[in-house]
């Protein structure tokens, strides 16, 4: 068996590294194995990946505050994450505002949502990216759909969860919470109205 010959560094192919030592192989900085997506690249969505019925479509202040809100209730545990939950609780009679991604594919996954919302009086806006939505509601994958609710209902009086003492801490993230809810919920519901 030959030797395999490594061809020689020269300035005219710069696609070879010139290494003279391990060392400086060691220390050149290596890409990571799960190399997390830079926010800035999830914002910027072309417009023709975006479905045409996705109306209305919320304009970037309103969707970052949108995303914002769905955050906060993410933390809160106000939130039904994906479509057969969302409709389950639409079907149920829940209120909210319903958060949907326009960059889904195919698009049949979420056409009769808007018409289950407008029935059930549900606020709805569509927003550009599926991945921003997955984040925003502390998910590890892309979201299609995501309902935020003012509240949940309260827990039966026999169950461990009702007895759960509340601090204060807790109590101001969810003041904040529905604080941000019913500003965001009335400027959707506004934009509903026109369309």
């Amino acid at each position: 068996m030959g030797k395999s010959k490594r061809p020689a560094p020269d300035s005219a192919n710069p696609s070879v590294p010139v290494v003279d030592s391990v060392a400086e192989v060691a220390d050149a900085p290596q890409p990571s194995k799960k190399a997390k997506k830079d926010k800035s690249e999830l914002e910027d969505v072309p417009l023709e990946s975006l479905s045409p019925i996705a109306q209305p479509l919320a304009q970037h202040k309103l969707a970052k505050r949108v995303l914002r809100t769905v955050k906060k209730g993410s933390k809160a545990r106000h939130i039904h994450r994906g479509v057969k939950e969302v409709v389950k609780s639409v079907r149920k009679g829940e209120k909210g505002l319903i958060v949907l991604a326009a960059d889904i594919s195919p698009m049949d996954i979420l056409t009769h949502i808007p018409l289950l919302a407008e029935e059930s009086g549900c606020a709805y806006v569509w927003v550009t990216s599926k991945e921003l939505l997955g984040l925003a509601s502390s998910t590890k994958r892309p979201t299609s759909c995501v309902m935020i609710v003012p509240q949940v209902k309260p827990p039966g009086p026999n169950s461990k969860a009702a007895k759960v003492v509340i601090d204060a801490e807790k109590q101001a993230e969810i003041d904040e919470y529905k604080q941000a809810y019913t500003e965001v919920f009335a400027e959707v519901k506004a934009m509903n109205d026109t369309v």
